[in-house]
C-alpha cells in the first residue's frame, strides 16, 4: 500500500476549532506553545473567537492543527509516502516533508496572510465553489464574466473567484448552463485570482530570506498538478494568483500507484474531492479522514490490526514496524 497525506486548506474552520487538540494531545498543545506565534492560538482556537476565519489567523490555525495531527499519526508508526496539500495545505506538505521548519513556516503564514488579507480587505471580491453534474461537462469562458477559475477541487467541483458582482452573474451563467449548485465561500475575498498578483511579488521578496531543503517525500504541487524538482519558492508565488489544480494532482498521485489518502485538518472537503476522483477514474482507493485526535487513535487501531502485521506479531511475539510500502 502507497500512502499520501493530504493536507486541507481554508475555509472550513469554526470556532473552537483547536479546542480537541488542546484537551487530548499534551504533546500537540507543548508543541503550538512552544511556538512564537502572532497570536493567543488558546484565545483564537480553543475558546470561542469569531476571528478564527479571519485570513490573518486561520492560515496559521490551521497549518498548526494539521501538522499536530500528522505528527501524531508518526508517533504511531503511521507515515506518508507522498504529500500534497489544498493550496494552504501546500505549506503544510513541505513543513511535513522537512522541507521547511515548523517555526519557519509559522513566520511564513503570517506574511503571507497579512500579504492576502491587505490586498483584499477593500476588494469587495469572494469566491463561490460551483458543483457540477456528471452528465454534462460544463466548459464556461469565465474571464468573460471578469472571473477566473481558482481550484479544480474535483470532476464534482471547480471554484470561480473575483468580484462579488462577476461571480454573481458567472454563477448564474453556470447554473443555466447546468450546473447542480452554487456555494458561496466563507473567505475573506478572491483567493488565488489576479487581485493578489501584486501581492505575490510581496511574497516573493519575503521568501527570499528562506532555505527550502529538497523535500524527504515527493510533494504534489498545486501550481502544476504533479510533483519534481522545480524551484519550490516561484511556485508558491506562483500559487498564490494562478489556480489550484488538486484534481489533478491526485490523478497523478494515483496514476503513480497512491492507494491510501489520509485527508489531515480541519473540514473533510478533500476526502470527497478524492473520492469523486477515484471514480472518475474507476479505481478503488482507501480515504481515512483525521480531524481529531480520536481519528488518528481509530486509524492506529485499524493499522495495527492489518493482516500481515497480526501475522507477524504472532510469529515473532513482539512489536515490530512495518513499512509504508508492502
Amino acid at each position: 500500500m502507497k500512502r499520501a497525506f493530504i493536507f486541507t486548506g481554508q475555509g472550513n474552520e469554526y470556532e473552537k476549532m483547536g479546542e480537541d487538540l488542546f484537551k487530548n494531545s499534551t504533546e500537540s498543545k507543548e508543541m503550538i506553545e512552544s511556538l512564537k506565534l502572532n497570536f493567543d492560538f488558546n484565545d483564537m482556537c480553543v475558546k470561542e473567537n469569531i476571528l478564527v476565519s479571519d485570513t490573518r489567523y486561520s492560515q496559521t490555525s490551521v497549518f498548526l492543527i494539521s501538522i499536530a495531527l500528522a505528527k501524531l499519526l508518526n508517533k504511531r508508526g503511521i507515515y506518508a509516502d507522498a504529500t500534497a496539500g489544498l493550496s494552504l495545505g501546500e505549506y503544510t506538505s513541505l513543513c511535513y516533508s522537512n522541507s521547511i521548519s515548523i517555526q519557519d513556516t509559522v513566520d511564513i503564514l503570517y506574511q503571507r496572510s497579512n500579504i492576502m488579507y491587505n490586498a483584499l480587505k477593500d476588494s469587495n471580491s469572494g469566491m463561490v465553489a460551483v458543483l457540477l453534474s456528471n452528465k454534462k461537462p460544463l466548459e464556461i469562458d469565465t474571464s468573460k464574466f471578469k472571473c477566473e477559475v481558482a481550484n479544480y477541487n474535483s470532476p464534482k467541483q471547480i471554484v470561480i473567484t473575483g468580484d462579488n458582482k462577476a461571480i454573481e452573474i458567472c454563477s448564474q451563467k453556470y447554473l443555466e448552463e447546468g450546473a447542480l449548485k452554487t456555494i458561496k465561500l466563507n473567505v475573506t475575498g478572491a483567493f488565488h485570482s489576479v487581485f493578489l498578483k501584486e501581492g505575490s511579488n510581496t511574497l516573493n521578496k519575503y521568501l527570499s530570506n528562506y532555505n527550502f531543503e529538497v523535500p524527504e517525500i515527493p510533494v504534489y504541487y498545486n501550481y502544476i498538478g504533479n510533483k519534481g524538482d522545480y524551484n519550490i519558492k516561484e511556485l508558491l508565488v506562483k500559487q498564490l494568483y494562478n489556480p489550484v489544480l488538486f484534481k489533478q494532482s491526485i490523478e497523478r498521485m494515483i496514476e503513480d500507484g497512491v492507494d491510501q489518502f489520509c485527508c489531515i485538518g480541519v473540514g473533510s472537503s478533500p476526502a470527497s474531492f478524492i473520492k469523486s476522483i477515484a471514480k472518475s477514474m474507476d479505481v478503488k482507493v482507501d480515504i481515512q479522514v483525521i480531524e481529531k485526535v480520536s481519528d488518528v487513535e481509530k486509524f492506529a487501531k485499524t493499522f495495527e490490526l492489518s493482516p500481515i502485521k497480526k501475522i507477524l506479531k504472532k510469529r515473532l511475539n513482539k512489536p515490530i514496524i512495518i513499512p509504508t510500502m508492502e
